[in-house]
């Protein structure tokens, strides 16, 4: 499980996903980048890191594909 401090409590976050050397930002809620963080623990299949900036630069990254699978458990 990941550290509820990580995360605000609602909201959108950025996510940075390496897939082959390749970086791809998204935007997410706070809720499918926890489950998406949550999944990724049990098969590390890619490199996912949480980057913190300012929301409105997040308003300007595309949104996570298939983002509505990770907002359940």
């Amino acid at each position: 499980m990941i550290t509820e401090g990580w995360f605000p409590p609602a909201g959108d976050m950025h996510l940075r996903i390496w897939l082959g050397g390749v970086a791809f930002d998204y935007t997410a809620t706070a809720v499918a980048a926890a489950h998406l963080i949550n999944d990724w623990m049990r098969k590390h299949w890619c490199t996912v890191e949480l980057i913190h900036d300012a929301i409105e630069d997040c308003c300007l990254l595309p949104r996570l594909p298939c983002e509505r699978l990770f907002f359940g458990p």
